[in-house]
């Protein structure tokens, strides 16, 4: 399958938390759905958007505005950055209805729906383009949790994390490279709007009743099965001990029922990431613990952990994962930095 051309949206946000979207699709050109053309980001244009996340060069061009991404003849724009709220500020909303007019197709993974926004519906019709909103939830899909998921035989991975922002998606993402690149039949499910655009199937399962978010995410864990899939590695969210967001986390972790799981970490984190309020970070060792309590696949098996260590340099990044390696006896790695071949090892072999 061809990818599309597009150029991704993210005024002031690239290599920024708020642009978190963008950066991963900078990372890894857009995935399995895209090829990134250029970045709008006026606060780094002229730079290259693989130096800007801290990559090295990615040959895709930052630019200070859509006029000049145009002349990247994109067929689509991806919003790419994140607002408090999910509300499309007035200087974005022109861009995007622009867009539309001039017929680049639009996705969006925004709270706000544009397909339920008049004047976007209007710009689309005028210009033959589509609006895809990420986040609205495919409601034919919604189920309880049936307990089908523990008949796969496939290896079924979930990257659970310790926290929100701790490189979950890089970890999947990274996890089922490796797999492909052993010709391995992977698959690939996300839970959240990012990994949607980089080709993953899945529904964003925070936009899901609660009720269903369980049977939803075993809904695709079952279908990637019947497709013949022989590792199915499914992103999760944030942490079960998350008290704003470890609900999502739970029904993930059930939809799954994993054979096995990577945690995925930040180095040196004490406190909860995204909070005024100063949150204790829960050790590592309790959230594997939650996990063993609470999955409903007795059997599974640690694989490996996953820490950023982004902001260490190379000694200090390496000392940190010898830690974590003497102490839970596992794999451990910074997936971008020094890839997951051994995390895939352990995967395969057991």
């Amino acid at each position: 399958m061809s990818r599309i051309k597009a150029v991704v949206y993210a005024p002031n946000a690239l290599g920024k938390g708020l642009g978190k979207t963008a950066n991963d699709l900078v990372i890894y050109r857009g995935g399995e759905r895209f090829e990134i053309v250029a970045v709008v980001d006026p606060s780094s244009a002229g730079r290259d958007a693989g130096e800007v996340v801290g990559v090295g060069k990615r040959g895709i061009p930052v630019v200070s505005s859509l006029d000049e991404a145009l002349s990247y003849k994109p067929k689509a724009l991806i919003i790419g950055a994140a607002t408090v709220g999910g509300y499309i500020p007035p200087g974005w909303k022109q861009d995007i209805i622009r867009a539309l007019e001039l017929g680049l197709d639009v996705y969006n993974g925004l709270h706000h729906f544009l397909s339920e926004d008049p004047e976007a519906v209007k710009a689309a019709r005028k210009g033959g383009a589509r609006i895809y909103d990420v986040r609205k939830p495919d409601k034919s899909k919604f189920r309880i949790w049936d307990g089908s998921v523990l008949n796969v035989d496939a290896k079924r991975v979930l990257v659970a994390g310790t926290d929100c922002e701790v490189g979950k998606n890089i970890t999947t993402m990274e996890l089922y490279l490796e797999l492909k690149r052993r010709s391995i039949r992977a698959c690939m499910i996300g839970t959240g709007q990012t990994m949607l655009l980089l080709g993953a199937e899945g529904m964003v399962v925070d936009a899901v009743p609660s009720d269903f978010v369980a049977g939803v995410v075993e809904y695709y864990v079952v279908k990637a099965a019947e497709k013949g899939c022989e590792v199915i590695v499914v992103e999760g969210q944030a942490s079960i001990l998350h008290p704003a967001y470890g609900h999502v986390s739970l029904g993930i972790l059930r939809g799954v029922s994993p054979t096995h799981v990577v945690l995925a970490h930040t180095a040196q984190r004490w406190l909860r990431a995204a909070f005024e309020e100063k949150m204790p970070l829960h050790d590592p060792s309790l959230e594997l613990k939650a996990i063993d309590l609470l999955n409903p696949y007795p059997d599974w098996r640690l694989a490996g952990i996953a820490i950023d260590t982004h902001f260490l340099d190379e000694e200090d990044a390496r000392r940190e994962l010898q830690y974590w390696r003497r102490r839970l006896g596992v794999p451990s790695t910074d997936p971008l930095r020094f890839g997951v071949k051994e995390i895939v090892d352990w995967i395969m072999a057991r």
